[in-house]
């Protein structure tokens, strides 16, 4: 008697905690108030001398939990505005095609060396600031340079095939904290949806070459422990040989442009992940850590500056 007694109490405690358990299941829960989460303004913009025009994105973030949008949240009707000096200030035009605001190099004109401003204001979120300077750029002697071979290392491989690898080269500038990348401007289709159909127009954007060294592949290389060495990769291109062929043509039909970017862009673009490999994060839990230094906020506000490559 007293066994089955006892079994009874257990039964109804068990049972009292998993109605407990269900009815805080149906409760609503306040994911700010549980977990500190706070949507804010996301801002993305980079300065470059050598361009037209500065473009701005504005977003915001979303919620960890509470919210299953996979949609970015693109504001057009916000405030954003750039400063030379912190005091006086120029405001971008929200352009609706691209969805990004716009300031022309005749309104902002950005030079090397230049500090700016930049500061983000939407209704129902903290304002959003940031700074940065422009980069200088140099002569730094970059060059292509091809070479017949057989049997070099590719990705950590021995390639075998006869063909020539082209590398790019050129000269840190010593006594400064450096980062670079090789890019080409292109022609890219933006297409737009309407009532009325699909428009599709071009607009020029670009793209960042991949090097490689030993086993690594950069899209982005600082001079760190290089600092006044000559830096040089191989480029992302294979010129095969064939018995027919008298000469070649390096096959870079694009303008091909250094890069010097600030710590800003550097630190930004070496957080990204670029591999397929991402979701794996997810599956483990492992957040990713992308750089930002949007005060109040995230996004990233850097400059680089461009010369171009014979």
């Amino acid at each position: 008697m007293k066994t089955n007694r006892l079994y009874q109490i257990v039964a109804l405690v068990c049972s009292m905690m998993a109605a407990v358990a269900f009815t805080g299941c149906v409760d609503d829960i306040n994911i700010e108030d549980q977990f500190g989460e706070t949507r804010k303004l996301v801002l993305y913009c980079r300065l470059c001398p050598q361009m037209d025009s500065t473009y701005i994105l504005l977003s915001n973030s979303q919620l960890i939990f509470g919210q299953d949008s996979q949609d970015v949240p693109i504001i057009s009707d916000g405030t954003v505005e750039l400063s030379a000096d912190g005091s006086h200030w120029v405001r971008a035009t929200y352009d609706m095609l691209r969805q990004r605001y716009l300031i022309t190099r005749e309104e902002f004109p950005v030079v090397e060396g230049g500090t700016y401003y930049i500061r983000a204001s939407y209704s129902g979120f903290e304002d959003v600031s940031s700074t940065c300077t422009v980069p200088f750029s140099h002569d730094v002697g970059f060059r292509f340079d091809t070479v017949a071979t057989d049997g070099d290392l590719h990705w950590g491989e021995p390639y075998y095939w006869p063909h020539k690898d082209v590398f790019v080269e050129w000269r840190d500038v010593a006594g400064e904290e450096n980062a670079y990348a090789i890019g080409y401007k292109r022609l890219s289709p933006i297409h737009v949806w309407s009532d009325e159909g699909e428009d599709v127009f071009y607009e020029w954007r670009f793209d960042i070459d991949l090097l490689t060294e030993g086993n690594t592949d950069y899209w982005y290389v600082s001079d760190k422990d290089r600092d006044g060495q000559v830096m040089r990769f191989i480029h992302d291109v294979d010129l095969y040989e064939h018995e027919d062929d008298d000469e070649w043509t390096p096959p870079l039909e694009q303008q091909r442009y250094l890069l010097f970017l600030d710590s800003n862009c550097y630190q930004y673009e070496i957080t990204l992940p670029y591999d397929d490999f991402g979701m794996l994060n997810f599956l483990f839990l492992e957040p990713e850590h992308t750089f930002t230094n949007i005060e109040n906020g995230f996004g990233l506000f850097g400059a680089f500056s461009m010369l171009e490559v014979k």
